[in-house]
C-alpha cells in the first residue's frame, strides 16, 4: 500500500485568528476592563442582530446555556427532558443537575438526528398523555421540554418539532453547539426555538476560546439568565450605579469576559468567509470521495443551508477496505487527525449506572457509532491540507 505521511500534524479542527481579532482583544487588555462589560454587551447585540433573535445572553460556556434555559423554564426533579441519543454529553448532563429524568430518542439513520418521527416514537413508548401532558411511563413525572440536538451543521425539522411540542405544552431548548450559522426553512437558527443555545468553544464555527451564547425571544425569561448567570445578582457589574447590589436568589458564575467577547466581535464578522471555506472544502470531500465504496457521504441541507461544522462520513465495514476503527488509526499514522461525533449517551458508564436505557432501542443511533468518523475541517485549512486528506483517504479505501 502506498503511504503518503505529512511531515507536520493535521488536527480535526483548529480555530482561526486573525490580527484583526489579536488586536481587539488587546486594546481590551489594554482598556483595564477585563471581565464583563461594553464588549460582552456589544457580542449580545451584534448576534441578535446577525441570527435576528430579540434577545441574546453571553455566557462562558453553551453548557452554562443549556443549564440556565432549563433553570428559566422552572426544571425541578419531578420533570424530564427529551433529547437525543446522540449528543455531546452536556446536552443530557443539565438535566441530570436538577435531578430531572432524561429521555432519550433514536435518530435518523441518514443524519442522525431527532426527527418528528423519532420523537412521536418516544413518546409513544415512554410517556402517556394526561390531557395537554406527558407523563414519562416509568419515572412518573412530567415532561417540560425537548432539546433537539443539530449535528456537524445539519438541521433537525424545527418547524415540525415545534408543531409536536407545543401540542403537548412542552419548551423546545434547542443544542446549537454546531449549528452556526446554518439556516433552517429561510430562518436562521438562533431564531426558531424558544431558546437556542450556541457553543463559541475553540473547535466551533467562530470562537471566543470557551464561551457560549442563547438566543430567545422570551425577554422575561432572558432577564432571569441574567441575573443567573453572575451569581444571582441583580445588576451587573457593569451598570451597576454605585457599590450596592442585591443577591435575589442562588446564582452560578457563568458570565463571559470582555476579553472573549472582543474575539468573539471579530470572529463573527469574519463567520461568512469562514463559512465559505468549510463548503468548499466538504464539496471537494464530497466530489473525490463519491466513488469509494462503503462511504456514506454527508449531504447539503436541502432545506437550508448547512453550517459545515463538521465533515461526518460512515463506513460500512462489509462494503469499505476497512472499518472506522482502522481508518483512524491510519489516518493518524499519516498525521492526520480524527474524531468521533458523538459516542452515544446510553453507552457512558454514568448513563448506564443511573438510567435504564437499552441499546437495543437505539438502532439507528448503535449503527451510527460503529461506523461514524469526523474528517478535518476548518476554514484554516490550505489546499495541500485538503490534497493529504483526500490522498490519504483514497489511499486507504480506493
Amino acid at each position: 500500500m502506498i503511504k503518503t505521511i505529512r511531515d507536520t500534524f493535521l488536527p480535526f479542527a483548529l480555530p482561526s485568528i486573525s490580527e484583526e481579532a489579536i488586536e481587539e482583544v488587546a486594546s481590551v487588555l489594554r482598556s483595564g476592563w477585563v471581565t464583563s462589560g461594553p464588549k460582552v454587551k456589544q457580542f449580545e447585540n451584534d448576534f441578535c442582530d446577525y441570527v435576528s433573535s430579540k434577545e441574546s445572553i453571553a455566557l462562558n460556556s453553551a453548557t452554562a446555556g443549556l443549564h440556565l434555559a432549563l433553570e428559566a423554564i422552572g426544571l425541578s426533579e419531578n420533570n424530564a427532558v427529551i433529547t437525543s441519543s446522540v449528543t455531546f454529553t452536556a446536552t443530557t448532563e443539565v438535566i441530570c443537575y436538577f435531578k430531572a429524568q432524561p429521555i432519550l430518542t433514536d435518530v435518523d439513520p441518514i443524519h442522525n438526528v431527532m426527527t418528528p418521527e423519532t420523537l412521536l416514537e418516544t413518546i409513544e413508548k415512554e410517556c402517556t398523555v394526561n390531557g395537554n401532558s406527558l407523563i414519562h411511563k416509568s419515572s412518573g413525572k412530567i415532561v417540560k421540554a425537548i432539546m433537539p440536538v443539530h449535528l456537524a451543521g445539519y438541521t433537525c425539522d424545527m418547524e415540525a418539532l415545534i408543531e409536536i411540542s407545543r401540542k403537548y405544552n412542552l419548551f423546545v431548548i434547542e443544542d446549537a453547539a454546531h449549528a452556526f450559522p446554518a439556516i433552517h426553512k429561510g430562518k436562521m437558527i438562533g431564531a426558531w426555538g424558544d431558546f437556542t443555545v450556541f457553543s463559541f468553544y475553540a473547535t466551533k464555527g467562530i470562537t471566543t476560546g470557551e464561551g457560549g451564547m442563547v438566543t430567545t425571544n422570551n425577554s422575561e425569561l432572558a432577564s432571569r439568565m441574567r441575573v443567573m448567570r453572575l451569581h444571582g445578582i441583580n445588576r451587573d457589574t457593569y451598570n451597576r450605579p454605585g457599590w450596592f447590589y442585591e443577591v435575589v436568589d442562588a446564582g452560578f458564575k457563568y458570565n463571559l469576559t470582555d476579553i472573549a467577547a472582543a474575539l468573539g466581535i471579530v470572529q463573527l464578522k469574519e463567520s461568512p468567509g469562514f463559512w465559505n471555506r468549510r463548503e468548499e472544502i466538504a464539496l471537494r470531500y464530497n466530489e473525490e470521495f463519491s466513488k469509494l465504496k462503503g462511504m456514506k457521504l454527508p449531504l447539503p441541507d436541502s432545506r437550508g443551508k448547512h453550517s459545515w461544522h463538521l465533515y461526518r462520513i460512515e463506513l460500512d465495514p462489509k462494503v469499505a477496505k476497512m472499518g472506522r476503527d482502522s481508518l483512524a488509526i491510519e489516518l493518524k499514522d499519516r498525521n492526520i487527525g480524527s474524531s468521533l461525533h458523538f459516542i452515544p449517551i446510553y453507552e457512558h458508564p454514568f448513563y448506564k449506572k443511573n438510567y435504564n436505557f437499552k441499546k437495543k432501542d437505539f438502532p439507528n443511533a448503535s449503527k451510527m457509532y460503529d461506523r461514524a468518523l469526523s474528517l478535518p475541517l476548518f476554514a484554516g485549512m490550505n489546499n495541500s491540507d485538503v490534497d493529504d486528506v483526500v490522498t490519504a483517504v483514497k489511499e486507504l479505501l480506493g
